[in-house]
């Protein structure tokens, strides 16, 4: 998620890389790692059911003008649905759970009561409210960009934010579509579909990241290790935990060359 002074940026390169990944002894020693490969027959899911969603103020059920609904996330042990009004708000939670830094979000939030500028009383709904691991939280309002950069709502949000900060937040945002990086949310989008882990497949994904000596592409890798398709989740959840790093910030996908991270 980019900033809201900054343009999101443009990661639009390719880089190819030549030269040994794996080394002899390593290959001579997998060689019928693929007869051995773990496998499971689904991903482990927690069996409560997840939390209610926490939205202070009703989120519609359908919608013929917005994309609305609720999606679950983990939130530790425990699974955590978050409603959500239009694709923006689905698209900037997606960027705010799967940041490192992510630890929890709500949306929604009660009303907070603030006056206008020409000292009308009103009230402020806002969309989210992140916290940060270091116990940081920030109140945010999704909107487009046309009204973002209005006038009227630059100086109401001058107003909301008076209000909010040392009340229920830290710091307040706007996010819009401009602040949305599209590879950012492709690799947010692939980490919530791998969300669930795979325990034995996920230690050996790990093990051999270990042995990695240099970039090599996901599905190189993963058909060198045997398990070809199957594990592609499992390098996600790598990558996500920094059991693996992207050797160039690419959308991840069979063709992104990953390096071993520090987590190996």
């Amino acid at each position: 998620m980019q900033n809201d002074d900054n343009n999101p940026t443009d990661h639009s390169f390719t880089t190819q890389v030549d030269g040994p990944v794996f080394t002899s002894a390593w290959m001579a020693e997998n060689s019928s790692i693929k007869s051995h490969a773990p496998h499971d027959p689904q991903p482990l899911r927690s069996h409560r059911k997840p939390f209610r969603s926490r939205a202070k103020r009703a989120i519609p059920k359908s919608t013929k003008k917005h994309f609305v609904g609720e999606l679950v996330f983990n939130r530790g042990e425990s699974r955590q649905r978050l409603g959500f009004a239009s694709l923006y708000e689905h698209n900037a939670a997606l960027c705010f759970i799967y940041r490192p830094d992510f630890l929890d979000i709500e949306e929604q939030l009660a009303s907070l009561p603030f006056v206008l500028p020409h000292g009308k009383p009103s009230e402020h709904f806002f969309d989210f409210r992140v916290t940060f691991k270091g116990g940081r939280r920030v109140c945010i309002s999704v909107k487009p960009e046309r009204i973002a950069q209005t006038y009227m709502y630059r100086t109401t949000m001058a107003c909301i934010r008076q209000a909010a900060i040392g009340n229920i937040c830290d710091d307040v945002r706007t996010v819009t579509e401009r602040n949305i990086n599209p590879i950012e949310l492709h690799n947010a989008k692939l980490f919530h579909s791998a969300r669930d882990p795979e325990p034995a497949l996920d230690a050996y994904v790990r093990k051999c990241l270990r042995s990695l000596e240099g970039p090599i592409g996901i599905a190189d890798f993963l058909t060198g290790i045997g398990v070809a398709g199957e594990g592609f989740r499992s390098v996600a959840r790598a990558i996500r935990f920094g059991n693996a790093k992207l050797f160039c910030p690419h959308k991840i996908t069979g063709r992104t060359m990953i390096v071993r991270g520090e987590s190996a």
